[in-house]
Parts: structure tokens; C-alpha cells; sequence
């Protein structure tokens, strides 16, 4: 329907009714970046459908509840600080008003931060991270072919040193023909940049597809063409040829008129050592080193997204099969939720081929993570730790060892009078009570604040720690049961028999019948097996992603590298070829002529590779402070890739050595 059309419209929304009344326009998203909410709804309908990941649900006028964050703009000449500063006092009034709602509260004055939607303000510099990491990347890559395409026009001009000394000697303007070689590198940058934009507009976008596969909402971003975007390639286009092609041009326009009128193409053998490290060898020897650098970065990649592939999180992922309900969208208050989780869960697992069934409001890789702080008499500190309300044989069905103690009983997860209790996993037990026994401890688990406390909780058993992030260490946990506190939105974990993928997704009809069988209203979020949950998390996405973009670029700067060296292998040998015939001639076989251009390209080789050995070793200790499994400078990946590089290069020298050892002595000698 066009805009007009749905104005005015009913629309239900967890089974209420709601009139449309504006429409944002498309690619709005508010303050985040990419992500674009479907709906708006004023604030005063925010206790109607707000869900309760964090714990109990309080009314917005309660001074306890810390929900909201506030967005505004500085005025002009205003500092960040010194609003900082007058906001402080206001915070310090309220405290005073109200001591003991606003208790320890104070307002803290930070930029928007594009990607975090937080009471607690973030920054976001692991975003900036990553953009850094990635610009350098393809700096690199840019400069790998910035560095080609000298060489190229160094062997050009290298070969037309002769045509611009007859232009010189008969009158031609040194101006003109630096203007004509500037003109000619510059049309090759910038259709180059062309092909670079169509490229990086047609990646772009299928990178923001890839990253909406694995986000529950939809992500806006245009990748058409931005006027700060061309700019910056028409800059890098002129950059690179006023590097890589002016001063060539301004070289070749000042020649001696009588060695260039007397040249032929051959190449100049004034001592070994200059051959070497001519310039056109030296720009090969940049390439391999820079190669190196970026073939170390994907290889790193490559081996956390390999680890993260079979990592072991400390619980069961195959036959493993996870679905999300939320009965508050079905209109369910809280004790008819209760009353419904266990009678699902229970019709569940008598479905054959179910062996095991449990609840629990998150799911480890998930997009949602509740925080709570546990403050524990005795402990040093307090601690902040991943919290979860999980139903009976919640351990049992991911198989998550109990250490010491036991698992919750079933009259805890069902409700009802008593203490409360928790399990805490291994990490969490270690940083409370170090070196002590943490079954039987009391402590309290709150969100910070006194208003929203579980109160005194006795710890009934000690859990093995599990990983549930890909890119962070793993974090303390701690599990109360669902009888003690409640959420809309669950996660029911099955276990189940091994099936083969056919037979789970014929169970996995079965489970979407048996939900509908026991209310058509209530909605199926997610239903997938865990090891699809887990390809599917944000974590496992950059590492996936960041192991294909460096690898491509690896894989770029590797073609861009081996291109270069045969090329100057290639151009040397014909330069030579008359040196090679007459070494022939006085005796030499095609073996002594493939030895000296094959050992002259692996020397260049060789050179590029003590270069990039230590700008690799910093890469590599770069990279390993975020990725998963990465620890150090990994001198596996740096061998391997160092061995990759003599592999190709060594090709790369062979096939030009190879025409070398053909060379026939008549033939070279009368070359030219």
C-alpha cells in the first residue's frame, strides 16, 4: 500500500491494537547506524510491551528504573565536560532528594555511540578497530599495485628510453613529454579507480547482505555512490600517479641525448650488487614483503574461523536443537506463562526422538546477554557475571558437568515457597571464594541497584564454565532456576537422538505442530539446530567474514606480488638476452643460465621475506589480542606463508629462466 493508504490503519501488536499514524522515511534508523526499527511506538506505551530481559518489569514512572538513556544536542560553544559537569550536580541533587532511589546514580555525558543501544554508554572503538584493520589492508594492497604499476612504467620507459632521445634531439618540449607520460599514467589510475568502485559498490553490498543473515532486524545502508567516496578515489588515483608515474616521466625527459641515442634495450650490468637492487627490483622486493604482511593477517584469520568452527564450548552442539517462544506476544501475563513453559517443554520431549528438554532465557552465541552483579560476604569484591533462568535438567540436556553440589529439583524451577537458590559455573566460584568451597556460600544477585534483588541465595552447586562468545574470553556465569524468576521470551533447548539432517528437519515440522497444538497463538521465533544457531551468531560472522576479506586480500596481494616478480624476471631476461648469448657461447650451458636467473629472482625473494618476517611478527601480535584462539605471534602461519611466497616466487622465476636456457648463442648475437 503507498504511504497514504496505511495512515489511519489497525495494526495488533502483541495482541494489541494500534492505529498507524505517520510514516518515517525509508532508511531512517534513528540514533544506531545499519540497524532500522520496524516500528515506532510513544513512550507511554513502553509497559505494555516492553519484554523484561532484565529481570522484574517496573512501571516508567518508578524513580528506580533505570531503563531509558537520553539523547541531546550540545549548544554551540558548550563542552562535553562542562555539560558533563552541570549534569553531575543535577544527579547529586536528585541524590539527595531521593536517597534511596538514587543512591550511587549519577549521569554520564558521552558520544553517540553508533552501534550500542545502552543505559550504560559505549564507545565504539571495536568498530573502529576493525575499519582500521581493514583501510590498512587495502592500503596495503593499494600500495602492492601502486608498486606494479612503477614497475611497469619503469620497464616501459626503460624500452622507449631511445624513441624520447630522438623526440629530445629533434626539438621536442621536455614538458610535453613529461606531460604526455603523466597523462598516460593517469588514465590507467583512474580507470583502475573506476573498476575499483563498481567492485567495491557490488562487495559492499554483499557483505551487508552476509551481516543481515546473521541480525534479527533489518540493516539499512546504501552503497551507491557518496561524493566523499569519489573524492577520496580521485585522490588516491592522482597520489598514486604523481608517486609511480611523474617521476619516471621526469627521469626519462632528462636522458644524456648520446648514451640514449646509442642504447638498445639491453639491460644495464654495472656491477651485481646494482643489478640487485635496481629499482625496478626493489619495488618487486616491497611487494613480497607487503604480501607477506597480508597473507600472515588471512592466515590468522583463516585459523580462528577453522577454531571456531570446532570449538569445544563446554556443552552440547550436535543433536542439539534450540527453539525461541515468547509468551508475552501471545498476550500471556506472567502466571499463565508459567503455567505454559512447563507443559510445553513436557509435550516436547515426549515427541519421539527427543531425549532430553529444558528452558532458559538466553542461549549461548545469542544476540541477547543478561549482566547481573553478585555481591558475595566474604568474597574480595564483587563480580560481575553472565546471568540465566533455566528450567529442570537444564545441565542434563546440554550436558554442561556439575562439578560439586547438585542441579536445581523440580519443585525450584516450578515455583513455590522456599530459599532462593543459584549454581554458579567453575570461573565464578574461582573469583569469588578462590581456593575455597563455594557450595553452601550465600550471596545476593542484583543489577546494581537495591530495588532489583533477588535477595539472600544460597549456592547449591558449582557447573563446569563454557564459552559463549567466540571473541572474548569466557565469562563467569551464574543460573537460578525458572521457578525463582521469570521471562516472557525462553529459549527451550532439546537434545535429540542422531537423525542425520533429513531426519531433523522432519523433527523439527513435528516440534512446530506439537507448539501450534498446544496454542495456535503462541509464536515460534527461531527454530533451528544449534550448530545452525551458531553460523548464524554475530561473533561467528566477523570471524567468518574477516577470514574472507583477508584472504582475499592475501590472495590479491599474493597474484599482484607473483606478477610483478615475472615481470621482472621476464623483462631482465629479454634485456639479457644478448649477455646470455654470448656467456653461451664462451662455454656456458642452459643450465648455468637457468641457475643464474632462477638464483637471482630467489635471491630478490629471499630479501622481501627477512623484510616482511618482522612486519608479519607485529601483525601477527596485532591481531592476536582479539581473535579467537590467537595467541602471540604464530610462527606456524608466518612458516607457511613465507613457504607459500618461495613456492610461487620460485615459479615465478622459473618460467623466464626457462626461456633463458633456450636462448640459442647466433640468435642473441645478433640481437639487435
Amino acid at each position: 500500500m503507498g504511504g497514504g493508504e496505511v495512515l489511519g490503519q489497525p495494526l495488533r501488536i502483541d495482541g494489541r491494537r494500534f492505529t498507524i499514524v505517520g510514516i518515517a522515511r525509508e532508511g531512517f534508523s534513528g540514533t544506531m547506524a545499519l540497524v532500522s526499527p520496524e516500528l515506532y511506538l510513544p513512550l507511554g506505551m513502553h509497559e505494555a510491551v516492553v519484554n523484561d530481559f532484565e529481570g522484574r518489569a517496573r512501571p516508567m514512572s518508578a524513580r528506580d528504573n533505570h531503563v531509558l538513556f537520553l539523547v541531546g544536542r550540545l549548544r554551540p560553544g558548550v563542552a562535553r565536560e562542562v555539560a558533563g559537569r552541570q549534569l553531575a550536580v543535577l544527579a547529586d541533587n536528585l541524590a539527595k532528594a531521593y536517597p534511596a532511589e538514587n543512591k550511587d546514580q549519577t549521569v554520564i555525558v558521552r558520544k553517540l555511540s553508533r552501534l550500542s543501544v545502552s543505559d550504560s554508554p559505549q564507545d565504539d572503538s571495536p568498530l573502529l578497530l576493525m575499519a582500521t584493520l581493514l583501510l590498512a589492508a587495502s592500503g596495503v594492497v593499494l600500495l602492492i599495485a601502486s608498486l606494479n604499476v612503477a614497475n611497469m612504467m619503469l620497464a616501459r620507459g626503460s624500452s622507449r628510453r631511445k624513441e624520447i632521445a630522438i623526440r629530445l634531439a629533434l626539438g621536442g618540449g621536455r614538458k610535453k613529454i613529461v606531460r604526455q607520460l603523466f597523462t598516460e599514467g593517469l588514465v590507467l589510475a583512474l580507470l583502475g579507480g573506476a573498476g575499483a568502485l563498481v567492485t567495491a559498490y557490488w562487495g559492499t553490498g554483499l557483505l551487508v547482505r552476509s551481516m543481515g543473515r546473521a541480525m534479527p532486524f533489518d540493516l539499512v545502508y546504501s552503497a551507491g555512490p557518496d561524493l566523499r567516496v569519489l573524492a577520496a578515489t580521485m585522490t588516491f588515483c592522482l597520489l598514486s600517479t604523481l608517486l609511480f608515474s611523474l617521476m619516471p616521466a621526469l627521469s626519462l625527459s632528462r636522458p644524456n641525448l648520446v648514451a640514449g641515442l646509442k642504447s638498445s634495450e639491453r639491460e644495464e650490468s654495472d656491477g651485481r650488487y646494482r643489478r640487485v637492487f635496481s629499482r625496478r627490483n626493489v619495488l618487486v622486493i616491497g611487494q613480497i614483503a607487503l604480501s607477506m604482511v597480508l597473507l600472515t593477517a588471512a592466515g590468522l584469520f583463516v585459523q580462528s574461523s577453522m577454531k571456531a568452527i570446532g570449538v569445544d564450548p563446554g556443552f552440547r552442539v550436535d543433536r542439539h536443537i534450540l527453539l525461541e517462544v515468547d509468551t508475552s506476544l501471545a498476550g500471556y501475563d506472567q502466571t499463565h506463562g508459567r503455567q505454559t513453559y512447563p507443559a510445553l517443554v513436557a509435550r516436547l520431549k515426549s515427541i519421539p526422538g527427543v531425549t532430553e528438554a529444558s528452558l532458559a532465557a538466553t542461549a549461548p552465541f545469542g544476540m541477547i546477554r543478561l549482566g547481573r552483579t553478585l555481591h558475595a560476604a566474604g568474597a574480595s569484591r564483587d563480580l560481575s557475571a553472565e546471568f540465566n533462568i533455566v528450567g529442570e535438567r537444564y545441565f542434563q540436556t546440554l550436558e554442561i558437568p556439575i562439578l560439586r553440589g547438585r542441579s536445581f529439583l523440580p519443585r525450584e524451577t516450578r515455583g513455590g515457597p522456599g530459599a532462593g537458590v543459584a549454581v554458579l559455573d567453575q570461573l565464578a566460584a574461582k573469583r569469588l571464594w578462590p581456593g575455597e568451597e563455594a557450595v553452601g556460600r550465600h550471596l545476593q544477585i542484583s543489577l546494581g541497584d537495591a530495588a532489583n534483588q533477588l535477595g539472600d541465595v544460597e549456592v547449591i552447586g558449582v557447573a563446569a564454565s563454557i564459552r559463549d562468545r567466540f571473541l572474548s574470553d569466557p565469562s563467569p556465569h551464574v543460573y537460578v532456576p525458572f521457578g525463582q524468576e521469570y521471562q516472557a521470551e525462553m529459549n527451550i533447548h532439546l537434545q535429540i537422538a542422531a537423525l542425520g539432517r533429513d531426519g531433523e528437519t522432519r523433527l523439527m515440522e513435528t516440534i512446530q505442530r506439537e507448539v501450534r497444538a498446544q496454542d495456535p497463538g503462541l509464536p515460534v521465533l527461531a527454530l533451528r539446530t544449534f550448530r545452525d544457531h551458531l553460523e548464524a551468531s554475530v561473533d561467528y560472522w566477523v570471524v567468518r567474514t574477516g577470514a574472507r576479506l583477508f584472504g582475499t586480500f592475501g590472495a590479491v596481494a599474493l597474484l599482484l606480488a607473483t606478477i610483478g616478480l615475472y615481470g621482472v624476471r621476464a623483462y631482465s631476461v629479454a634485456m639479457r638476452t644478448r649477455e646470455i648469448g654470448i656467456r653461451m657461447a664462451l662455454g656456458a650451458n642452459p643450465g648455468e643460465a637457468l641457475r643464474l636467473v632462477l638464483r637471482e629472482g630467489l635471491l630478490l625473494t629471499a630479501i622481501g621475506l627477512s623484510i616482511g618476517l618482522p612486519l608479519s611478527f607485529g601483525i601477527s601480535k596485532l591481531l592476536s589480542a582479539f581473535l579467537y584462539g590467537a595467541r602471540g605471534a604464530n610462527a606456524a602461519v608466518m612458516g607457511a606463508v613465507a613457504g607459500l611466497l618461495a613456492l610461487v616466487a620460485a615459479l615465478a622465476c622459473y618460467l623466464p629462466a626457462r626461456r633463458a636456457a633456450g636462448v640459442q648463442p647466433i640468435e642473441a648475437l645478433r640481437y639487435e
